[in-house]
């Protein structure tokens, strides 16, 4: 088993230097850092984690509480953060909370008598529990209240989304709504709406309650049943449009000839999904990374640039969205 005395060595720095560095308490150079780096890596390093929450009252955890893994988008945004954290020497507990909030609670005090180092999830329970004192990073689900938080440009996404359908001609609009609870995706669906009306573009509005997908299809089919024959659907996310395209093919439809599409998220199985699903990207892994890097600068002590970080996304053109006009 390799010691703290052996990473001195090969790096040629003192024990107590190397004690710092892993407690993330005291000074240590630059220089000192990247040999530190350098040999932990080479000697393949692994510190006792039990021990030395025991001297610091911190232990290098960090709970990553998520609403629904089962949606890819969830399973990349956990491997971002996980990645960055694991090359730090902390350690994740994955919770699958749902939108239970017993499951949050459970999860919570289990996070507080561990002396977790941080939290990232998509929920933020402040309000829930003001007295929290652990650093808390909110991802995807950012509220104006949140104090940290890492998210998508969902207003550019939203407009985006729309502005790429009405290109192609669209005349009857669709425009869905993922459950009211999710701030994220209630802005883009308004900036889609806002843009619908800028062109005068006629819509209508409805509102899932799910990310379930046979939920989803349940809901698809009453919008799809609808009289007003629609020739242009902007679904919320993935897992929605994909839904929405079963139910299409269903109704023995074309996509997109007789029905275009427009999802959102561009998870992996989007591209593989036929027609190849047209949709809105933003980085999951990116998202988890950020958050990551973020919870890692607050548990440490070091300066936050921006406690606040919006991401860019961009539209993927494949299969699901007529090639006509441009605008």
């Amino acid at each position: 088993m390799i010691t703290i005395k052996q990473v001195a060595l090969e790096a040629g720095v003192s024990k107590s230097t190397v004690s710092r560095f892993i407690a993330q308490n005291g000074y240590v150079s630059d220089e000192a850092r990247e040999k530190i780096e350098q040999a932990i890596k080479k000697l393949n390093f692994r510190p006792n984690l039990s021990a030395q929450s025991l001297k610091t009252k911190k232990n290098q955890l960090v709970g990553l509480l998520l609403p629904d893994i089962s949606n890819p988008f969830f399973p990349m945004l956990a491997k971002g953060a996980e990645e960055f954290l694991k090359e730090k020497g902390y350690r994740v507990m994955l919770g699958n909370i749902g939108e239970k909030n017993q499951s949050e609670q459970d999860y919570l005090k289990v996070l507080i008598q561990s002396n977790a180092a941080g939290i990232i999830s998509t929920h933020d329970f402040k309000e829930d529990f003001p007295d929290l004192d652990i650093p808390t990073v909110i991802v995807d689900r950012v509220g104006h209240k949140s104090n940290y938080g890492v998210f998508s440009d969902n207003e550019s996404g939203g407009r985006l989304a729309a502005k790429v359908i009405v290109t192609a001609g669209a005349k009857k609009v669709a425009v869905v709504s993922g459950p009211l609870n999710a701030t994220n995706i209630n802005n883009r669906f308004k900036a889609s709406i806002a843009y619908l009306k800028e062109k005068q573009v006629d819509f209508k509005a409805f509102y899932s309650q799910s990310y379930d997908f046979e939920e989803i299809q349940k809901e698809a089919r009453g919008v799809l049943a609808n009289e007003e024959n629609f020739d242009s659907i902007i679904a919320p996310s993935d897992i929605h449009a994909m839904a929405y395209i079963h139910e299409i093919h269903r109704l023995n439809k074309k996509i997109p000839e007789d029905i275009q599409i427009i999802g959102y998220d561009d998870i992996q199985m989007s591209q593989f999904i036929y027609p190849a699903l047209s949709t809105i990207h933003q980085s999951a892994y990116q998202m988890g990374l950020e958050a990551a890097q973020l919870i890692y600068k607050i548990a440490t002590d070091q300066a936050i640039e921006k406690s606040k970080i919006e991401l860019p996304v961009h539209y993927v053109a494949r299969e699901t969205i007529r090639q006509k006009r441009k605008e």
